[in-house]
């Protein structure tokens, strides 16, 4: 998971809301036969480099395997001056988090235990293992800082947490645990990041990055780091950022600071 810096709120849902203040999501997604929400939901996606706020896997451009989520309930009226529905900056591109697999999918991944995110987070809540507003027992991907909380088991695919980055930083989301540290891990578990789907994928990317770290020795080529980490980190970003940050190291934590400077 990464930090998510939202752009100026698109045009059609401002539009919505101002026409429309106490109106739900369900109306918004009606609105002008959809248009409205397809626009949204684009400008979250590419918002977000193409990856999914949660799991990092690419969102494409298929409509089948992306959606939107609230982080905030959006059924939450608590507060009559705010509508978490029609909030901007609630909103994430997710993945559809295993539940639309094909059929061959989930005979080698199956359900539940290869759901994941949102999906994954949805299982939990019906099974009343979660509560419906679940703010505070995992980490907010707009809220998160910039460090990276995570570590990559290049053994068997998992995300773990970085202890000594989670002492170092402050997280200035709301945190129900008693630690960051406490946090991140709970955030692996919420949203079953470490489901053998995923990690079989992340074991993916490290087996390509270790291929043509093989084939830049053979070729002397020293600028190989540097290299991956341009194409990697340019729009759209490639799948699982977090697994390829921990793969590259330095040459990673430059490129992003060269791309934080520039945009």
């Amino acid at each position: 998971m990464k930090k998510i810096s939202k752009i100026e709120e698109p045009l059609p849902l401002r539009q919505y809301r101002a026409a429309n203040p106490s109106g739900d999501w369900e109306g918004f997604r009606e609105d002008q036969q959809g248009k409205s929400y397809r626009a949204v939901k684009k400008t979250a996606v590419d918002d977000q480099h193409g990856l999914c706020a949660y799991c990092e896997s690419s969102l494409g451009s298929g409509v089948e395997r992306q959606r939107i989520e609230h982080f905030h309930p959006k059924s939450d009226r608590s507060n009559p001056a705010k509508n978490w529905a029609l909030d901007w900056g609630n909103l994430l591109a997710v993945c559809m988090g295993g539940s639309q697999s094909a059929q061959t999918d989930h005979e080698q991944y199956p359900t539940p235990d290869n759901l994941s995110c949102d999906a994954y987070k949805g299982h939990l809540v019906n099974c009343q293992r979660l509560p419906v507003d679940c703010e505070g027992l995992l980490l907010n991907p707009l809220i998160m800082p910039t460090a990276n909380l995570f570590r990559f088991n290049k053994r068997t695919g998992h995300l773990e947490v970085n202890e000594q980055a989670c002492s170092a930083t402050k997280y200035q989301g709301e945190n129900h645990h008693h630690s960051l540290a406490e946090l991140v891990s709970n955030t692996i578990a919420t949203l079953n990041l470490n489901c053998q789907r995923l990690c079989d994928a992340r074991l993916e990317v490290m087996h390509d990055y270790n291929r043509q770290i093989k084939k830049a020795r053979e070729t002397r080529n020293t600028a190989i780091h540097a290299m991956l980490a341009k194409r990697w980190f340019s729009k759209p970003w490639a799948a699982f950022f977090t697994t390829r940050r921990y793969l590259l190291g330095t040459a990673a934590e430059e490129r992003l600071k060269e791309w934080a400077t520039s945009s």
